[in-house]
């Protein structure tokens, strides 16, 4: 049951954020930042078409399938250069430069090489999601208990059970924010190759409605935006008490 002070603490935010939107439509001007009570009719008439909803099943497709690839990627490069800390000191730099690098700036040389499509987005999609998750995996791995470790030597435990057995779960605790990120990231690359590339999706939904000037659908759709990527932020961090409860997310 939700508190009465959080109950308070929400209608607050509602209402600060409301009168924070209604000013910067006055600063900005209604043509070019709409007011309220403009969105909310056509973000209705939006809901209520079959196109949307394909598009967004599409986005979150894409997004599931470059989470699962990057994650893949990520566990399977974090634990084989944990493994050996020479590794890890000779890819630190490597991993850094990468992670650095927005990920839009990949998008040209993507389209160049394979073309604008569902693919490419999904490709940098899950190209962020590696680069983000793989210091968690790599940190986490570096956790496994010594205690643990020459039980497993003393047993002769094949490095493979070591690996499914000691390391990858010691990364749960660590990873799990790594997931919720990079989940939330995944989601927005998604969207973004769509705004910038026109890539499936309701990104190029929303270039579209942006071409045309048509400002009321572009704030709509930042607001489906915003509420989903919200969602999975959401569910990833309740996943995560669940499995990690004695971990204070972060």
């Amino acid at each position: 049951m939700v508190s009465p002070r959080r109950q308070i603490n929400r209608l607050l935010t509602l209402i600060i954020s409301l009168g924070l939107w209604e000013s910067a439509s006055f600063l900005a001007g209604a043509k070019y930042f709409p007011h309220l009570w403009r969105v909310m009719p056509d973000l209705i008439s939006l809901l209520a078409t079959t196109s949307f909803w394909s598009n967004l099943l599409l986005t979150l497709w894409l997004s599931v399938l470059s989470f699962i690839i990057g994650t893949i990627c990520a566990t399977t490069i974090g634990v084989l250069i944990a493994l050996k800390r020479s590794g890890e000191l000779a890819t630190r730099g490597v991993l850094n430069f990468f992670r650095s690098i927005p990920s839009v700036v990949f998008l040209p040389l993507l389209i160049a090489s394979i073309g604008s499509s569902a693919r490419t987005s999904v490709i940098l999609a899950a190209f962020v999601v590696t680069f983000m998750l793989v210091t968690y995996v790599i940190r986490g791995v570096g956790t496994t208990e010594t205690g643990l470790l020459d039980s497993a030597k003393i047993m002769g435990l094949p490095w493979v059970n070591k690996i499914f057995l000691l390391y990858l779960p010691s990364t749960i605790s660590i990873a799990g924010t790594g997931l919720r990120l990079s989940a939330s990231r995944a989601f927005g690359t998604i969207v973004a190759a769509g705004i910038v590339a026109g890539t499936p999706g309701i990104g190029s939904s929303l270039l579209i409605a942006e071409s045309n000037a048509n400002y009321p659908r572009v704030f709509s759709y930042v607001l489906i935006m915003g509420v989903v990527g919200t969602v999975i932020y959401s569910l990833f961090t309740s996943l995560e008490k669940k499995l990690v409860h004695w971990r204070i997310a972060v």
